[in-house]
């Protein structure tokens, strides 16, 4: 009698196991869905915002009317909806996203727009006295490098006190032809690396004080 009833207990031990083991697989399922779709949705907004600001573009460029502020304007909110898509994908890195394909594509889709993104504010640059502020391209190494972490922590801090800063952050190891193109364009071999107003490159940390006295110096030259 003892034996069958300790028989028992291990077989309803063992369901009871795996109904958790279902259970926390489904619901984690349905988290992932979730903040795919959270990505996906701020994804295609931004993208949008993008197409618009381009058919905006190419209205004043071919009946040869420039409203700088405007452009700068529409340039500037374009930046602050790439950081926030930004902040969302950058939660769920590859390791809380279980299917890792669809992770990658929602940050290949980002770093696509970042690019765009960086490359209509140089044209805007070219086109009017000024691009709309600071844009600062950072490269970081998301294997577990506290120096990108830190590079990041004070480029936040940055922005919190610049308003004008757009930064534009980049996974030096994500495999992308269009992310290829632009770390050989600018010889990154390492990060992190931060290119400050398109030219300044600066390779390693650098804190938040001696970022911004290189803004303050741009911005005199």
């Amino acid at each position: 009698m003892v034996r069958v009833f300790r028989k028992d207990m291990l077989v309803t031990s063992f369901l009871i196991a795996l109904f958790i083991f279902i259970l926390g697989f489904y619901l984690g399922s349905i988290i992932d869905e979730t903040r795919i779709a959270d990505s996906e949705e701020m994804i295609l907004v931004t993208q949008l915002d993008t197409d618009s600001f381009v058919t905006e573009k190419e209205f004043l460029t071919t009946f040869n009317v420039w409203d700088c502020p405007l452009l700068n304007s529409r340039m500037q909110g374009l930046g602050e909806d790439l950081r926030e898509v930004g902040e969302i994908i950058s939660k769920y890195d590859a390791r809380s996203i279980s299917n890792l394909d669809v992770y990658n594509q929602l940050k290949r889709k980002y770093f696509l727009l970042e690019l765009r993104a960086y490359t209509l504010r140089k044209q805007i640059l070219q086109t009017c006295d000024s691009g709309g502020g600071d844009v600062i391209l950072f490269f970081y190494d998301v294997t577990d490098s506290q120096e990108s972490l830190n590079q990041g922590y004070a480029l936040d801090s940055v922005v919190e006190k610049q308003e004008n800063v757009v930064i534009f952050s980049i996974d030096g190891g994500f495999d992308e032809p269009a992310i290829n193109s632009l770390k050989l364009f600018y010889n990154i071999t390492y990060e992190p690396t931060i290119i400050i107003n398109y030219e300044e490159r600066i390779e390693g940390y650098i804190s938040e004080e001696e970022i911004l006295k290189l803004l303050e110096k741009n911005a005199n030259m």
